[in-house]
């Protein structure tokens, strides 16, 4: 009796790890609803104002990513919502790709619980920190 005891302790404890390994895998720490944490608007003041960069900051702010457990990621942005597929690379880099287009695009780096994503624009960078909301 005491034997089947242990058994049965041990059978959950085993079963116990090996959900929370599964559940704890990096993609599985994505999966939720991310929202703008900072913005780092680096234009060169030369070619954008101050009303230009804080627009641009402004409109960075309001963007929310979905990651779903499915790979499926919805990017809001400006009451718009694109529908996409992520991956999770080895090295933190996060890709999407749109349903029907086979380019693979980079969103950002997953590291240290926030996802920096680095826009290059004719003006100059947009960097954007994501911290996940729930």
């Amino acid at each position: 009796m005491k034997n089947s005891s242990v058994l049965g302790k041990l059978i959950v404890i085993i079963a116990f790890a090996m959900f929370y390994s599964c559940s704890s895998s990096p993609e599985s720490k994505l999966v939720g609803t991310w929202k703008v944490e900072d913005v780092s608007v680096e234009f060169d003041e030369q070619k954008a104002g101050p009303n230009t960069i804080q627009q641009v900051a402004e409109r960075e702010k309001k963007t929310i990513l979905k990651f779903t457990s499915d790979s499926t990621l919805s990017i809001i942005d400006n009451n718009n919502t694109h529908r996409t597929f992520w991956v999770l690379e080895d090295d933190g880099l996060i890709r999407y790709q749109f349903e029907k287009d086979q380019t693979f695009y980079e969103l950002g780096k997953f590291e240290n619980k926030v996802i920096t994503a680095t826009t290059s624009t004719a003006l100059g960078d947009i960097v954007t920190v994501f911290k996940k909301s729930n």
